[in-house]
């Protein structure tokens, strides 16, 4: 009998060791969108990965114009689903929702609001090397991460709820 239930412990450990931590398919989360002001963001964590939901006002939304010193300025690179608006990165221009974690060593994000970025459009900050990606996940030239930051699968309720995975 232990020796049953070690191998279905054993089981069990290595199924969730073995499964891609991008893997979205059965858990869903619902968010409220109406909870999230403008400007603002909401930090969740859905299948042990960071997410960000953010709320673009008319600030980021003007901020993102295509930019030369992005890595990827069209956004046709990087784990992103089908159909989303490019290269907003979204389906809806008010509404983004990212890994919020860098590409390079998965450090979390900070969020800079346009208002507040004086060098540069506004956007992300990762907190141990300070690579930068812009209101969209874009990742800008020239620093060590290489990759926008990855949108997970997600759609729109007809309630105004955010729905990330399941069917």
């Amino acid at each position: 009998m232990v020796l049953a239930g070690g191998a279905v412990l054993l089981v069990v450990v290595l199924s969730y060791a073995l499964s891609r931590p991008g893997d979205t398919r059965g858990e869903t989360l619902r968010v409220d969108l109406g909870a999230i002001e403008p400007g603002a963001a909401k930090r969740l964590t859905w299948r042990n990965r960071q997410i960000l939901v953010v709320h673009r006002d008319a600030a980021w939304q003007a901020a993102l114009a295509p930019d030369a010193e992005l890595a990827d300025p069209r956004a046709r690179r990087g784990q992103q689903p089908d159909g989303l608006d490019l290269p907003l990165r979204s389906y809806r221009p008010e509404w983004l929702v990212v890994i919020g974690e860098s590409t390079d060593l998965g450090c979390e994000l900070d969020l800079v609001h346009p208002h507040e970025a004086e060098d540069w459009s506004g956007g992300f900050v990762d907190r141990c090397r300070g690579g930068r990606y812009d209101g969209a996940g874009r990742v800008y030239a020239g620093q060590d991460a290489r990759r926008n930051l990855p949108i997970p699968e997600y759609r729109f309720s007809a309630t105004d709820q955010l729905i990330l995975g399941g069917n």
